[in-house]
C-alpha cells in the first residue's frame, strides 16, 4: 500500500489533485489558501484523514482555509490518477 495525498476543497470535498508526498501538497495547499487571502498560517491541524490550515482572515478571525489535504492509501499510485 502507498500512501498518496489529495488537495481537496474543504466544503465540496472535490479533490483537485494527488501528491505522492506530503510536502508536495503541503506546499500546494498554501499556496492555494494564499491566494484565497489565508495569508498568516496559524497551525495545520489533523482532524481524522484530513490536514487543515488554521488561519487568521483579513479581519483576525481564525477560520480554517479553503483547501485541505487528505491522506489516503492506494495499491498503486497511478490509481490515483
Amino acid at each position: 500500500m502507498n500512501s498518496v495525498y489529495y488537495l481537496t476543497h474543504r466544503d465540496s470535498l472535490r479533490r483537485l489533485r494527488w501528491y505522492s508526498t506530503l510536502s508536495g501538497a503541503r506546499i500546494a495547499q498554501r499556496s492555494r489558501n494564499h491566494r484565497l487571502g489565508f495569508a498568516v498560517r496559524l497551525e495545520r491541524v489533523w482532524v481524522g484523514s484530513r490536514e487543515y490550515e488554521r488561519c487568521e482572515d483579513s479581519s483576525g478571525t481564525v477560520v480554517d482555509a479553503t483547501w485541505v489535504i487528505e491522506e489516503d492509501c492506494v495499491e498503486q499510485v497511478d490509481l490515483a490518477e
